[in-house]
C-alpha cells in the first residue's frame, strides 16, 4: 500500500470562515491564496487560530509537502516543536484534508469519501500518550472496540484481540479480564497500541510512541515497533530522538516551519549536521563525532554511526592501518 503527498498545504481554520458557510469559505480561500502568491511574508488575520504550537502569525501549518511512503517502508519524521509534524500525520488517514494539494492512497484521492473510509481501516494512527484514551472496563473490551465496530463476529473479535495482545507482548489469559487502569503505564500503552493493531492496519502511524516511558519500557516498546516493521508492516514514526530515528528508519523526512527541509536515508540526512543545527536539530552523538573526524581527513567505512562502540572499533582499525608498527609493538609488549 503506497501513500503519496502531492504538494500538500494546510491553512489554519478561521472561525469567521466557518460561520460564513461553504460559498464564503471558497471566497475566503481564494483571498488567502491570493495573498500567499503575492507575498511569502503575509501574516494571519486576527481571528485565525494557530495549531500545534506554530507561530500564530503564520497562515500555513504545512506548505507544499511532497513525498511517497512505499509499502514496507519505515519513515521517520522529525522537526522542531511546531514544525507541522502532528498536522502532517493527521492527513495520512483523512483526519485533516489539505487546503491545497492531494493525499493519495494507492493512487486514490482521500478527498473521496469512500477512499477516506477505506483509508481509516488501513491506516492506524497512534497519538502521543494513547493510554489516556483507554475507557472500557476490561482490557478485552478496550482492544475489541474497533473490531466490534467493523461488525465482525465474536469469534473473529476474540481472535483479533488475542493476536493483538500477543503482538504487543502481553499475556491474553493473564490480563484480558483486568481493568486497563490496574496496569502499569507501559502496559496501558501496549493495550492502547493493541487496540489499533486489532484493526489490522497496513500502515501504522506513531506520534512520539516512547514519550514518557522509563528507559527499560522505552527500549522494549521501540523493539516491539521494530519487530512489527520486520514482519512487513509499513511504519511512520514521529520522534525527537535522532538516535531512535537513525536506528530504526529507512527514510527520514525533516520539517521546518511547515516545509520539507530534507528527506532521504538517515545517512544522507545526518550528513548535513550544520544544516540540521540551523533549524534547531542535531544528529546522533556517534554520527556527530564521525562527521568531525571525516572533516579532519579520517576515512571511516560506515556512512551512518548510531552506536559509539561501532565507531570506536572502526577508529581502532583505521589507526592500525595507518600505524601497523604500533600493533606489532603492542603484541610484543604483551608477550
Amino acid at each position: 500500500m503506497q501513500l503519496v503527498f502531492e504538494g500538500v498545504s494546510y491553512a489554519y481554520s478561521s472561525p469567521t470562515k466557518k460561520r460564513s458557510g461553504k460559498t464564503s469559505q471558497k471566497k475566503a480561500d481564494r483571498r488567502l491564496f491570493g495573498k500567499r502568491k503575492a507575498s511569502n511574508t503575509a501574516t494571519a488575520t486576527s481571528d485565525e487560530k494557530a495549531a500545534w504550537g506554530n507561530d500564530p502569525n503564520s497562515e500555513f501549518a504545512l506548505q507544499d509537502v511532497s513525498f511517497t511512503l512505499e509499502e514496507g517502508e519505515f519513515l521517520g519524521i522529525c522537526g522542531h516543536t511546531g514544525s507541522g509534524k502532528s498536522t502532517l500525520i493527521q492527513h495520512m488517514n483523512g483526519l485533516l484534508s489539505p487546503t491545497m494539494g492531494r493525499v493519495l492512497l494507492d493512487g486514490k484521492d482521500l478527498a473521496n469519501k469512500e477512499t477516506q473510509r477505506l483509508c481509516r481501516g488501513n491506516v492506524g494512527v497512534v497519538f502521543q500518550y494513547p493510554e489516556h484514551q483507554l475507557f472500557a472496563q476490561t482490557v478485552f473490551d478496550d482492544v475489541a472496540f474497533g473490531p466490534r465496530n467493523l461488525g465482525l463476529s465474536e469469534d473473529e473479535v476474540l481472535m483479533r484481540v488475542r493476536a493483538a495482545l500477543e503482538h504487543v507482548r502481553l499475556d491474553f489469559d493473564e490480563l484480558h479480564d483486568l481493568s486497563p487502569f490496574e496496569l502499569s503505564g507501559g502496559q496501558q500503552r501496549r493495550v492502547a497500541f493493541a487496540g489499533v493493531l486489532a484493526m489490522r492496519p497496513r500502515i501504522l502511524v506513531l506520534d512520539e510512541p516512547a514519550a514518557g516511558l522509563d528507559p527499560a519500557a522505552r527500549t522494549s516498546f521501540l523493539s516491539l515497533i521494530d519487530d512489527l516493521h520486520k514482519q512487513g508492516l509499513t511504519v511512520v514514526m514521529v520522534s525527537h530522538s535522532m538516535e531512535d530515528l537513525a536506528r530504526l528508519c529507512d527514510q527520514l523526512l525533516v520539517l521546518n516551519q511547515g516545509h520539507v527541509f530534507a528527506q532521504g536515508t538517515p545517512a544522507e540526512v545526518f550528513a548535513d549536521a550544520e544544516g540540521l543545527r540551523s533549524i534547531g536539530l542535531d544528529v546522533p552523538a556517534a554520527q556527530r563525532t564521525a562527521n568531525a573526524l571525516r572533516a579532519k581527513g579520517i576515512k571511516l567505512p560506515r556512512a551512518l554511526y548510531v552506536d559509539a562502540k561501532e565507531l570506536a572499533q572502526d577508529l581502532g582499525c583505521a589507526y592500525r592501518t595507518l600505524h601497523p608498527s604500533t600493533e606489532h609493538a603492542v603484541k610484543g609488549s604483551d608477550a
